[in-house]
């Protein structure tokens, strides 16, 4: 028998979502917008429940749960809310005897499991509802036997008071068997479930204690058996009977049992348990199982049968549950012990950024055993209150087709894969599977290489113009110091010859400095130098840079030495002068001053301050200026590889690098190092 949800909710997307969620499930969805439909619909058919949504139209969820409740009882009610009002509850309890109270936006599974429960309170009522009626109907036939003439009364009071003790049983009877499901009904465990057979069965006396036998979400077969009052689980060593009825003493079940518990078993009732969850799995499943060793008289079997075949359905639905509660729990253990074990951050996002699920590498601190559900996903993973830059999860959504991007998460740069999630036939897709890739470590690497393929190819650029052009610059030098040493010392005459040794001194100073910067780290160790020193050295390879700009050098004259390699620490100058000779368009001053800092903890840290008066860096991304491959600069202007390299190299030494920016204004970039 298929069941009938009536679902009432004048927003047709949340009935297009309740169609969706009811396709796979076993009950018949009835959708309505309107409570003037739903009225006549409940006049009409008959509903295991109705979910209806607070606000709607012509009237409240309450007040059409308050006429479902009058005119068809039986009905679980369900009432849909987005906000949780007192008043509304109140109403909903006190007019509707609602059932459950639903919020939007609802878990999917959780909202199956609910009508689920709605269903079976629904059986529960429809089931009490007809004995009720057969008792009702017995008293009355009764009332009208006793209501007839005084001597029919007298004639018969021996069969009306014979009815009446049966019907007093029958009733009992019913009373009993109400009572048995409404204790079902609370069950939590198959542990629980074994008792409280035990304590139904108390009246065969010649019944042991039952043990069940059953499978598990793994497919792993169990055996429950009571040891004392202790409560004992085990995996079974074999599979039980696969037939579905009831067997009396056969040999099939005798050996079954006494295989699983090591002694012989004389006579054994097997009662099987049909349950829904598994009707349409492998047929060669076998059901789970109840087994009764007994002592019990023929004529007594049969008064068992009829007593426990009453409790099979109750029983099967229960242990359906119970069942089903552990396999979505097992499932979702399973998929957070395999989720976990991936070293890269996973997790489902919905269309508004809130993560569904995820697994604990995702978090930005890890070490918290909560995921964080239904939190912004850039909050949990970045530790941002807005969506990161470069997420791809708007674009997943839109298209439908995986995308890719590229976030920050502190120090760490992630490819982030977005994959679009489709239930069904929906085109639509509302959640996307987000996998994060660690790429900072072969970002560094590939700008590592980069930078080596370009300081050897400045390298061989300097030590060509070094072979070429030192041999005429000596030339000049010493035609220039022995002619000063042939002319008169007095006149303009001499003072052009030193001029032009000069010049050729500064030229050969030159070309030996761009040697140096050319070398690699192979070359050099670290050594004690002055960052006045290294400055010195670097900015006259910067002339063609500076010439349409004015430049201030501002050396502070204490000079003490940090540990550096000379020829890294003249590229991070390098980098940093030139990049603030680009950044302005227009002629501007870049100023470069070094001075001596003390922290609060009473260290010495040498300084160098770049300042240009440029456009300034915009907010946005001033975070990422230091990024490897990050450029705002058009193609074959730059690699993006400056900065980054000149913030490793600074670090690398003990030291830091920061930036300050004003837009419109300028930069301002300040290197310290420790003295």
């Amino acid at each position: 028998m298929t069941f009938k949800i009536l679902w009432v909710d004048d927003d047709s997307n949340i009935l297009d979502s309740a169609r969706r969620l009811f396709k796979s499930s076993p009950w018949e969805l009835v959708a309505t917008s309107t409570a003037h439909d739903a009225r006549e619909m409940i006049l009409r058919e008959t509903f295991a429940a109705i979910v209806a949504d607070q606000r709607l139209q012509a009237a409240s969820g309450v007040d059409l749960l308050e006429f479902v409740k009058e005119k068809a009882p039986s009905t679980s009610r369900i009432l849909l809310t987005g906000a949780v009002e007192v008043e509304v509850l109140e109403e909903a309890v006190n007019r509707g005897h609602v059932f459950r109270f639903v919020s939007k936006p609802w878990d999917n599974e959780q909202l199956l499991v609910d009508i689920a429960k709605a269903v079976e309170h629904h059986q529960l009522k429809t089931t009490q509802s007809s004995l009720l009626k057969e008792v009702s109907s017995q008293n009355r036939q009764l009332e009208r036997l006793t209501s007839g003439l005084e001597q029919i009364v007298t004639e018969r009071t021996t069969n009306v008071e014979s009815s009446k003790t049966e019907a007093e049983k029958k009733l009992s009877h019913v009373r009993e068997l109400v009572r048995f499901i409404k204790d079902l009904s609370t069950l939590t465990s198959v542990d629980e479930l074994l008792n409280l057979i035990r304590k139904e069965l108390k009246g065969f006396h010649e019944l042991r204690p039952p043990a069940l036998a059953y499978v598990v979400a793994d497919r792993t077969p169990v055996i429950l058996f009571l040891q004392g009052k202790q409560v004992v689980e085990r995996e079974a060593r074999q599979m039980w009977s696969r037939r579905p009825r009831i067997r009396i003493n056969e040999h099939e079940d005798r050996v079954y049992l006494a295989n699983e518990f090591g002694r012989p078993f004389v006579k054994v009732l097997a009662i099987p348990l049909k349950r829904r969850a598994v009707a349409s799995e492998a047929s060669d499943e076998a059901p789970a199982t109840l087994f009764f060793e007994h002592a019990l008289p023929d004529e007594k079997i049969d008064q068992f049968l009829s007593f426990i075949s009453e409790r099979l359905q109750p029983l099967s639905i229960a242990l359906d549950r119970i069942l089903l509660e552990y396999h979505l729990k097992w499932t979702s253990v399973q998929w957070e012990g395999t989720f976990d074990g991936i070293k890269d951050p996973i997790a489902i996002v919905d269309i508004d950024y809130r993560v569904v699920r995820s697994n604990r590498h995702f978090s930005f601190d890890n070490s918290k055993q909560n995921r964080l559900y239904e939190s912004a996903c850039h909050k949990v993973f970045a530790n941002s209150e807005t969506i990161c830059r470069g997420c791809p999860v708007a674009k997943a959504l839109e298209t439908g087709h995986p995308q890719k991007g590229q976030i920050r998460r502190g120090d760490r740069i992630y490819d982030v894969l977005s994959y679009s999630i489709h239930l069904g036939d929906d085109q639509i897709s509302t959640n996307v599977i987000n996998h994060y890739v660690d790429v900072t470590s072969s970002r560094e690497l590939h700008g590592r290489m980069i930078q080596s393929e370009k300081m050897a190819a400045v390298g061989l650029l300097a030590g060509n113009i070094a072979h070429e052009l030192n041999n005429p610059l000596t030339g000049i030098r010493s035609l220039a110091q022995v002619l000063l040493e042939e002319v008169p010392k007095e006149g303009t005459l001499r003072d052009d010859i030193s001029e032009v040794e000069k010049a050729s001194e500064r030229s050969q100073k030159i070309i030996e400095n761009l040697l140096s910067f050319s070398k690699g780290e192979s070359d050099q160790k670290q050594v004690l130098i002055s960052l006045n020193e290294v400055i010195r050295r670097t900015l006259p390879m910067l002339k063609t840079a500076l010439r349409e700009h004015r430049s201030e050098m501002l050396l502070s004259e204490d000079e003490p030495k940090v540990k550096v390699e000379p020829h890294l620490m003249q590229q991070v100058v390098f980098n940093l002068v030139n990049n603030a000779c680009q950044a302005m368009k227009d002629p501007g001053t870049v100023t470069v001053r070094t001075e001596i800092e003390t922290d609060g903890e009473g260290r010495r840290w040498s300084a160098i301050h770049v300042i240009d008066t440029g456009e300034g860096i915009p907010p946005d991304i001033i975070d990422s200026i230091f990024e490897p491959f990050f450029t705002t600069k058009e193609k074959g202007q730059g690699t993006g590889l400056g900065l980054s390299m000149s913030r490793s190299v600074v670090e690398n030494f003990g030291g830091t690098i920061s930036v300050t920016s004003i837009l419109r204004e300028g930069t301002h970039f300040i290197v310290r190092v420790p003295v």
